[in-house]
């Protein structure tokens, strides 16, 4: 029998303010040109310059990775850009970096007969990576991407990335991790069950998965779904438009990008494979609109949100001209998203699906 949680004890938002330290007060600057000054590359599994040329390609004026058509983010210094500030926001949010803390803990114990190590699927920026890497500095963390990241600085002697495409199987990873972790990666995987079948294989025994998916259903302050599709309704939101375009943008390359609300169901159909699975649904808002009720970390979280989004809607333009619409519709869609979350004229949440499995242990075993 598979134990199922769905507690909302690993997570608090009840946070004091006292809590905060002084950049966290106000919302950090988050800036494009400190990664694209002088970006430090890291160790990849890659040695030429010619590999990193045919690794990416240039496609209506921003970086994209040249292996994989079903993932189509860019992969320049801007998008990391957002991620750090996307990491940032969940960490805040989650309290941490990971969803059953107390079980990656045991997990990365020092063991004798092998060195703890963590695989990060889907790195992007390397910043989960490199914030683990720091966290448990007697284990090997492994950050794998279609592209390289934009390092700002060297990372720790026990982290490096390498370029791949899960799409390809893990085979190469076989038992050796006993964390993974695949954050906002369902648009570039293929089949996610298929995904998810590899992960059980890459972890050991005791080994933790965790996912985190965020949803393009937009939600209102109660949270109801946005269904309004009329300008003229004045439930309508221009965000809720533009993320369901992008949505169907990134469906039409493959059906990954639906996965999120599926993946706990999923976990639970892997008979014996868990001896636990779980799940959580995080309710940011975009924009701190409720202020009058929120705390200074759920304001910076909310802030954090809001100013995601709006880079959000830079980062599906290609998507978007490549799916055939026009460019000023684009435009127009942009210019009406930003002033609708710059001056909080609708009140949305987005909903983000937490997932996690913790693998089977061998009989006999004990975790000390």
């Amino acid at each position: 029998m598979v134990a199922t949680i769905s507690h909302d004890r690993y997570f608090r938002d009840d946070y004091a303010d006292d809590e905060l330290t002084g950049d966290e007060m106000g919302v950090r600057e988050f800036s494009d040109t400190s990664r694209c000054s002088s970006p430090t590359w890291s160790i990849y599994s890659y040695e030429s310059s010619v590999d990193h040329q045919r690794m990416l390609r240039e496609i209506h004026g921003r970086v994209f990775n040249n292996t994989s058509e079903y993932y189509m983010l860019p992969a320049d210094a801007p998008e990391h850009c957002r991620l750090d500030m996307q990491h940032e926001m969940l960490k805040k949010k989650m309290n941490g970096l990971f969803l059953r803390p107390d079980a990656v803990h045991r997990a990365l114990a020092p063991k004798q007969t092998e060195v703890p190590s963590i695989l990060d699927v889907g790195a992007g920026s390397g910043c989960w990576a490199l914030d683990v890497g720091k966290l448990f500095p007697h284990a090997d963390v492994v950050g794998i991407d279609l592209a390289p990241a934009n390092l700002k600085s060297p990372p720790p002697p026990n982290c490096r990335f390498e370029c791949d495409d899960v799409n390809l199987g893990l085979d190469q990873y076989h038992d050796g991790f006993d964390v993974v972790n695949a954050r906002c990666v369902s648009s570039g995987i293929a089949d996610y069950r298929a995904f998810l079948e590899d992960v059980s294989q890459v972890l050991r025994p005791g080994g933790v998965f965790q996912s985190i998916e965020a949803e393009f259903q937009l939600y209102d302050e109660h949270f109801r779904p946005v269904t309004a599709r009329s300008e003229d309704d004045p439930e309508f939101s221009w965000t809720q438009k533009m993320s369901l375009a992008s949505l169907s943008a990134m469906e039409a390359r493959g059906p990954g990008i639906r996965a999120g609300p599926q993946i706990p169901k999923w976990l639970k159909d892997m008979e014996g494979t868990w001896e636990e699975t779980g799940e959580k649904v995080l309710w940011i808002p975009i924009g701190p609109w409720g202020e009058e009720s929120l705390g200074e970390r759920s304001k910076y979280v909310a802030e954090l949100m809001r100013q995601d989004v709006i880079r959000f809607t830079s980062s599906v333009r290609p998507l978007l001209l490549t799916a055939g619409y026009f460019e000023e519709t684009i435009d127009l869609w942009t210019e009406r998203v930003h002033d609708e979350l710059k001056n909080l004229r609708r009140r949305l949440y987005i909903r983000w699906i937490c997932s996690w499995g913790i693998k089977r242990r061998k009989s006999g075993d004990v975790f000390y």
